[in-house]
């Protein structure tokens, strides 16, 4: 009987202190969480060691705290708290998936692969689980076991293809490209408006030297309603910066142009590569037409604005120009190009001052020496023309410090000369290298034989304007009148008044 109740009393005992630990155990978790919600790290830690005391075997502890532990940076505690609440409760997906955690972080990837393994074969239909599986296959560069979890993938999502993607760009890295082109044209026949696949077949077929075909896939790209115009347009500018000198260029520019205004007919890039394309074969009619159609869409286009008075110039439409020249002016008014063609349409137009004006303007945002010169050039002309004579030849002198071999600036600024009969040994000078660098041109033969007759060289003058004349397309008064006076100079009196009668019949100046 007394053995019976010692035994009883131990049972107590016994009891009464395990239902202790496992209230203290409770209170301490419960405490745990409390602190973990208000971001107490130090006092969640606390109570989650508390809690193991009272239960050193409590998993749920170990998770939390392992949890804190990697919060605090005590990684390899957290490691070690984890490691033992997977091994107490191996049928608990969390702690499983936070130990794989660890060692995918750890880089320790086989054994990440080892416990998802497991985990999507407990749960083959999580989704994430399987996407973070292919995930560690990849890292690891086994490609085939990432294939076979990828198919899987696919079956249950439908058509999210960006693992296939991932994958033929790895098999292309890794120089297996005939399984690279069975993933991309399986995802093609999968979704031919995958968001990606022309870009991907792209980028394939350009690696393998298959222009044509990367060419297509851009086409395709373009009318894709699945991808973004902005990538689409950046992938136009990297095909045409990079293969810009290819003899295709511009017919694969007008497919693309066309592309594009029929996928977005209400966007300015089709139309404005359209002007490009029209400009480039001399086709200013239509260059025009697409230029003025980008600008419908985008009325501050540079390019636009800069195609249509490129084509508007060569068609003499003068007025448009002008119109146009001066337009581009208030959204560019830091642009050379715009302040030439409206100096150049206003002159045109005789109205000399106004062009001095955006000629005197424009040279001042010139960066290169030859545009400038040709500023200066133009000035040069006008300023004579509205009697500055001064003014013109500095225009002329800033020219030739530039282009020393300018024959055209050389004999304008030679001819003024010899009209004001002043400097007319520079004159002589600028003259006669305008004919050695054009001998067969009769303008510039035509003021040198001028020079020389008002510096009272009448043989030579003669030689030179002999010259002009047999060089002629169709008879000219001033040439004749010229001849004339020169013929006199030197006795040849029959024949001078010969040419000065030819001079008479003729009506141009």
């Amino acid at each position: 009987m007394k053995r019976i109740l010692i035994i009883l009393l131990l049972l107590v005992s016994i009891l009464g202190y395990s239902q202790v630990d496992v209230r203290k155990n409770a209170e301490a978790f419960s405490k745990g969480l409390q602190c973990k919600y208000k971001d107490d790290v130090n006092g969640a830690i606390k109570h989650f060691e508390d809690a193991l005391k009272f239960m050193p075997d409590d998993a749920a502890s170990m998770f939390e705290l392992s949890e804190q532990y990697v919060t605090a940076n005590r990684i390899d505690e957290g490691f070690a708290m984890i490691k033992k609440a997977a091994e107490l409760d191996p049928n608990n997906k969390w702690y499983q998936m936070r130990l794989a955690l660890f060692y995918r972080n750890f880089e320790q990837f086989d054994e990440f692969i080892k416990i998802y393994e497991s985990l999507t074969a407990k749960y083959p239909g999580d989704i994430n689980m399987l996407a973070d599986l292919i995930d560690a296959y990849l890292m690891t560069k086994n490609y085939d076991k990432a294939l076979e979890k990828a198919d899987l993938y696919v079956k249950q999502v439908g058509a999210d293809t960006r693992y296939y993607h991932m994958l033929a760009n790895a098999f292309m890295d890794a120089g297996k490209e005939k399984k690279a082109l069975a993933l991309l044209d399986k995802i093609k026949a999968m979704d031919p408006n995958d968001q990606y696949i022309n870009i991907s077949l792209l980028e394939y077929y350009e690696k393998k030297g298959k222009l044509d075909q990367a060419f297509n896939e851009l086409i395709d790209a373009i009318h894709n309603e699945n991808l973004d115009f902005a990538t689409k347009a950046n992938i136009y500018e990297y095909w045409f910066n990079k293969f810009q000198d290819s003899k295709d260029i511009d017919q694969q520019a007008f497919k693309v142009g066309n592309a594009f205004v029929e996928t977005y007919p209400d966007n300015h890039l089709g139309y404005l590569i359209l002007a490009s394309y029209y400009l480039k074969r001399d086709d200013f009619q239509h260059s025009k037409d697409m230029s003025k159609k980008a600008l419908e869409y985008d009325h501050t286009n540079y390019g636009a604005w800069q195609y249509l008075v490129l084509s508007e110039a060569p068609l003499m439409e003068t007025d448009s120009l002008m119109k146009h020249a001066v337009e581009a002016l208030e959204y560019y008014p830091n642009q050379p190009v715009f302040y030439w063609f409206a100096g150049v349409s206003h002159a045109l137009k005789k109205l000399d001052n106004e062009a001095i004006g955006y000629f005197e303007r424009g040279r001042k945002y010139v960066i290169d020496k030859v545009l400038l010169a040709d500023f200066d050039s133009y000035l040069g002309d006008l300023y004579h023309s509205v009697g500055e004579a001064e003014k013109s030849f500095e225009a002329y002198d800033r020219v030739l410090r530039v282009e020393p071999n300018n024959a055209l600036v050389l004999n304008n600024y030679a001819y003024y000369l010899s009209l004001r009969k002043e400097r007319l040994d520079e004159a002589k000078t600028m003259a006669q290298h305008a004919v050695e660098l054009e001998p067969d041109n009769e303008i510039y033969l035509d003021t040198y034989a001028w020079v020389l007759y008002q510096k009272g060289e009448y043989a030579a003058a003669e030689t030179q304007m002999s010259k002009a004349v047999k060089l002629l397309k169709q008879p000219d008064k001033t040439y004749y009148e010229h001849y004339a006076d020169i013929l006199e100079k030197v006795g040849k009196t029959e024949k001078a008044t010969e040419y000065r009668t030819k001079a008479k019949t003729i009506k141009n100046e």
